[in-house]
């Protein structure tokens, strides 16, 4: 895993933050976060750096946006995570954001068997996962669907992830 700098962590922090905040309140990931943040990271990279850290941004970027952006194609996330997600790999480079993505699945799992189970809907659920749910199967689409803030649920392992690389030192 790249050891990140200051700099970069301090752009971690603020985008899990911010973002967490948002998707909490309205439900979005706003562009005028995920871009400039984007764009922040990498002319971080390239002064930090030149060319050989840039390309570590860029390939982050890439990845965390292209997987993010199959992940939308078939209506399993919005706009605005695939967006979050290549901000997260322009910061943190590709292994990192691997490490993010796969944490923030296990955090996103659990806190869903907890939803499931604290809404009651874990009959449904069953039934959805065996392909018997007929005409009462909740769908992405359904108005029912219990869905939890994916910026929240990433924010948590980013945060963690920038503090064990070390807290950024304030100047």
């Amino acid at each position: 895993m790249e050891q990140l700098p200051d700099l970069l962590r301090w752009g971690i922090f603020v985008l899990a933050i911010v973002s967490a905040m948002t998707d909490l309140r309205d439900r979005t990931i706003p562009n005028w976060l995920t871009i400039p943040v984007t764009l922040f990271a990498l002319g971080a990279r390239w002064y930090l750096g030149g060319w050989p850290l840039l390309k570590i941004g860029l390939f982050g970027f890439a990845v965390g946006f292209g997987v993010y952006f199959l992940f939308f194609l078939v209506g399993g996330r919005g706009g605005g995570d695939v967006k979050l997600m290549g901000a997260y790999g322009a910061l943190m480079g590709t292994m990192n954001w691997i490490a993010l993505a796969i944490l923030a699945g296990v955090l996103a799992a659990v806190l869903a068997v907890i939803m499931i189970f604290v809404k009651g809907r874990w009959r449904q659920t069953w039934a959805n996962i065996r392909g018997l749910g007929g005409k009462d199967r909740i769908t992405l689409e359904s108005k029912d669907i219990l869905a939890m803030p994916h910026g929240t649920v990433t924010a948590v392992p980013a945060l963690l992830m920038a503090w064990a690389f070390g807290l950024p030192a304030v100047r």
